[in-house]
């Protein structure tokens, strides 16, 4: 198998068909983040992101995005925008994950959400983890039946209330307007603010990034900013990205006077009995152990963080300290300093990040 690896903004059209094809015949790869259109936009915001082409008898049968950093390391394409990493290739395809990164010409590859089946990287796992899904392949109307005696009931009785109190709800698809973006981000960075995490909209490529996915309508892939109205009034927004059948969604906030009401789990409600109608038939909401998430989701797929490192000194150290990381998280002593002393850490570098 011969693997070339370029950079994103030199793949061209035939690449590109390829590449959707490749996602068009396995569901498992439907994630936006894995689509070509991703990796591409990303490549318009930031100069080191490369594909690399595996190809069998002169014919592309797989693609690997990365971004190269210093030293030869490896990451995943968009940092911490990017919730789905993989490699997209046709059944078969059989390649070690350390034997592609060394044809890649890189030391190292660190990636925080891989696909849990893909087994060319399962040695390099250091933890597991689920995305949660709400599964609509059977119609909202059964995924609202299975939810109903769960906390369904009780959602729709804020929304009553809502309406009563602040005026008609109203849902809203899709909304193109830049203004609606940037209040939907205004909202976000005030939450990462209190919570003490790293505002990414201070960073010029990543608001690049996410204004460009927004703009983006195509078939296959686009950015959908839903909004929640209460009279004249905006409570909610999410920005979501649809690729093919699958609706990932990426950025959600909502107005904090709203906040006794739900406003996010019913911008979610909103979403699944909008999703059919829009060729949805799953909507991802992410990982991590939010109550939120296990209220809504009805499914789930595997993920794994970790790292493929060529230097084995490097792999041992950084499985030891996911060891230990692990063990403190375990910890009902060590935990509540340990977060403290971390959320601290992030204030303090937002403060000094101009």
């Amino acid at each position: 198998m011969r693997v070339s690896a370029v950079p994103a903004t030199s793949v061209d059209s035939r690449l590109v068909d390829a590449w959707r094809r490749l996602q068009a015949v396995d569901p498992s790869l439907s994630s936006p983040f894995l689509a070509p259109e991703f990796t591409l936009t990303v490549a318009g915001a930031r100069a080191n992101v490369m594909v690399a082409v595996l190809e069998q008898n002169n014919r592309p049968v797989g693609f690997f995005p990365y971004e190269r950093g210093l030293l030869s390391a490896g990451y995943q394409v968009g940092g911490t925008l990017n919730d789905l990493q993989g490699v997209v290739a046709a059944p078969g395809v059989d390649l070690p994950g350390s034997d592609l990164i060394r044809r890649c010409g890189l030391i190292q590859w660190r990636f925080n959400r891989i696909l849990a089946s893909q087994q060319l990287f399962e040695p390099h796992h250091v933890r597991t983890d689920v995305s949660w899904l709400i599964d609509l392949t059977a119609g909202f109307d059964a995924y609202a039946s299975d939810k109903q005696d769960r906390f369904g009931s009780r959602l729709l009785r804020k929304g009553r209330r809502l309406e009563r109190e602040r005026g008609p709800v109203r849902f809203e698809l899709h909304n193109a307007e830049p203004t609606s973006l940037a209040q939907l981000m205004a909202w976000k960075s005030a939450r990462y603010a209190t919570a003490g995490y790293i505002d990414v909209f201070r960073t010029d490529w990543a608001r690049q990034v996410i204004e460009r996915i927004h703009a983006t309508q195509t078939d296959s892939f686009a950015g959908l900013l839903s909004l929640l109205w209460a009279g004249d009034d905006l409570v909610a927004a999410h920005l979501g990205i649809r690729c093919l059948d699958r609706w990932h969604s990426w950025i959600i906030s909502y107005a904090p006077e709203f906040a006794r009401y739900s406003p996010g789990l019913l911008l979610y409600w909103n979403l699944a009995k909008a999703a059919n109608g829009a060729g949805v038939r799953r909507i991802e909401i992410g990982g991590g152990d939010y109550a939120y998430k296990r209220m809504l989701a009805n499914s789930s797929i595997g993920v794994a963080g970790g790292s493929v490192d060529r230097i084995p000194l490097v792999a041992n150290a950084r499985r030891l300290s996911e060891e230990s990381r692990r063990w403190i998280r375990a910890s009902p002593l060590l935990r509540p300093p340990a977060r403290t002393f971390f959320r601290t850490c992030r204030r303090m570098i937002r403060a000094a990040t101009p």
